[in-house]
This record gives structure tokens, sequence and C-alpha cells, in this order.
């Protein structure tokens, strides 16, 4: 649930799709909104003298244009900040358009007997079910249209008539619809990420999840000269143990060990992930050889720490091996990755339960 309140608790990776998803739908609503506003134009000039008309077709020209330049801003289309700047800027537009052309319609006599501008602001709200967003982010959108509505009306001194605040209660109305669907469709996109990106038996992010934004964090690294580790661990003796003990407990000790990974992980960019059988990897961006090191033992500790009853009723613990590498300029993942395994049978054959830095194998 508190995933559909605020963006804060998810993951840096599922934010991006979420951006796409809203960088995609913002171009589709600004090519369309710039077809229909300028189309909109002949009706004006059927329906309202040459002076009013004119001074909306302008109106309507500034808001075409700017929803063309929405339509053809592409940049940055991972980045969840800069999409919702694009939805707010598109709602900006309508609602200044809108609140434009009502001042002038109300001055001239004719608010009342234009079609497609009384339903404007009503418009804009339902516009918002079409995203997916959290909560708060539906909710300040609507109170931005309905506080926009309400200074409107007093500008006019028609608030507290009973069409003003039929249209504020319509307003919040359909905000509450809007928003009802919105966050449903932000709730089914963490639904299908989840089994799209994790693994089913640890919850934990699968090998093509890890691999995509392993991808992503080299090319952040190389372009943003920060240092990125990954670690490679192998759970120590694991076919001996599922033979001894049974698969079952095997599974127990995979989700335990995946709940450290959880544990250790200091921030949302840090992305750990099952990379196939008692295999698993860790992707530390921003993170040097030293902390890496550190980062290293404290999960090599944590197994230690762990003791688990298995089905047989036996008391277990485990230990992992583990491999380090740090990214190298210009470097790629398969590189990166190959070291990274070596360093985790450097680990191995150096009698398991430690951990190797692949730089350190390189340098000796």
């Amino acid at each position: 649930m508190t995933d559909l309140l605020a963006a804060g608790r998810h993951s840096r990776y599922f934010n991006h799709t979420r951006s796409y998803h809203l960088f995609t739908r913002v171009r589709m609503i600004a090519w369309l909104l710039m077809v229909l506003q300028s189309a909109w134009i002949l009706i004006d000039w059927w329906l309202l003298p040459a002076d009013v008309s004119t001074t909306i077709a302008y109106a309507r020209l500034a808001s075409s244009c700017s929803c063309l330049l929405l339509g053809l801003w592409a940049s940055q289309p991972y980045r969840l900040e800069v999409s919702l700047i694009r939805l707010l800027l598109l709602v900006m537009v309508l609602t200044l358009f809108q609140t434009g052309s009502t001042l002038i319609l109300e001055n001239q006599g004719y608010q009342t007997s234009v079609a497609g501008y009384a339903f404007f602001p009503f418009m804009i709200i339902t516009m918002l079910a079409i995203f997916p967003l959290t909560v708060f982010e539906i909710l300040g959108f609507t109170l931005f249209v309905v506080l926009v509505e309400l200074v409107t009306q007093l500008w006019l001194s028609s608030f507290g008539q009973v069409t003003a605040v039929n249209d504020l209660w319509l307003l919040a109305l359909l905000g509450c619809i809007a928003g009802w669907a919105s966050v449903n469709q932000l709730n089914l996109l963490l639904v299908l990420y989840r089994q799209a990106t994790r693994d089913p038996l640890t919850g934990l992010a699968n090998r093509r999840q890890v691999m995509e934004q392993l991808d992503e964090d080299i090319k952040d690294a190389h372009s943003q000269g920060r240092p990125l580790a990954v670690m490679m661990f192998d759970l120590d003796k694991f076919k001996g143990f599922n033979d001894q003990y049974g698969h079952a407990a095997g599974d127990i000790v995979l989700k335990q060990f995946a709940r450290i990974l959880r544990q250790q992980s200091r921030s949302k960019d840090e992305l750990p992930g099952r990379f196939g059988g008692e295999e698993f990897l860790l992707i530390l961006p921003g993170v040097d050889a030293d902390q890496a090191r550190e980062r290293a033992e404290a999960i090599r500790a944590a197994c230690h720490q762990t003791s688990l009853q298995v089905p047989t009723g036996d008391e277990v613990s485990f230990t992992t091996s583990i491999g380090i590498a740090m990214l190298q300029g210009g470097e790629d993942h398969s590189s990166l990755l190959q070291r990274a395994d070596e360093a985790l049978y450097c680990a191995k054959d150096g009698g398991r339960d430690r951990h190797c830095m692949a730089e350190l194998e390189q340098a000796a």
C-alpha cells in the first residue's frame, strides 16, 4: 500500500519504467492537443465575433506551439523527475489557456454560449486518469486545477453561486475518480514489473533485470566518472547441502541469503539479484574498492550469524564465497562479470567463506 502513496519506496529501476510510461503518454496527449487546439480555431470563427475569435485564436496557437514543444522534447525519458515536469507543464499549458479564454469570453459575454470551454477544466482532470501516478502526485495535480478554478471564480465574482459550487464539486469528484484510475494503473504497473523482473523464489531481481540494469549503471558510471563495484556470490557446498537436507531446506537457505542481501543494500540504487542457482549478484553504484571490501565482509559475517531450522528439524548455517570486481575505464559488462567470476573462483580455491578482489588478483 505504501508503494502507492509516494515514489520514495520505489526502486530506481522501477522509476525508469514508470518514467518512460509518463513520457510516452505526455507526448501522445501533447501531439493530439496540438492538432485539436489548432482545429478548434475554425469553430471559434464560426461562433464568435471576429475580434473575440482572433484573440482566442492567438491563445490557441500559443497553446498548440507549447504542446508541439512538449511533443518534441525527447531527452531523458527515463528520469522520473523530468517526466513529472513534462506532465506538470502539460497541465499548466492547458490550465493557462482555459483561464485566459474564460476571462476573455466572460468579459465579452460569451462564456455560457460557446461550446468547448465550460468543460475544459473537467477535461484536464479526467486526462490525468491515463497516467500511472502515486496518491500524492494525483492529489497535487488535482489540487492545482481546483485551485486555479477557485481563483478564476473569485476573479469573476462568481464564487458561491450554485453553478460555481457545482463546478468545484464536480472537479473534486472527477479528481477522485481519475485518481482511483491513475493509482490502479500504478498498481498494475508495479505488479507486472515485479512479475517480469523478480525471481519467484527469493524476490530478488532476476538475471534479465540484473543484466539490463548493470548495462545502465555501467553507462552512468563511465559518463559521470563514478566508481562501480560488482559482487558475485556462491553459496558454499550448496549441492551437498541439498543432497543432505533436501531441496526444501535449500530453498530456505536461498531465501534467507536473499534477505541478507536486501538488508545489506544501503540505498535503492543498489540492486541485488539472483544470477542462477546458488549464485547471486550485487551491483553497487558509487562504491569504491575499500567500501566494497567492507560490504563483502559484512555480508559474510551476516551469514555466520544466521542459524536456520530446516524441515528435518536440524539447525543449519551456511557460508558464501564472494568475488569483487571494480569497473575499469571503457569496460563493458562481459569483462566486468568475467573478472568478478574469476575473483569468485579465487575465493573458492582459497578455502571458501572469504572474498577476493579481482584487481588485486590481476596486480599479483
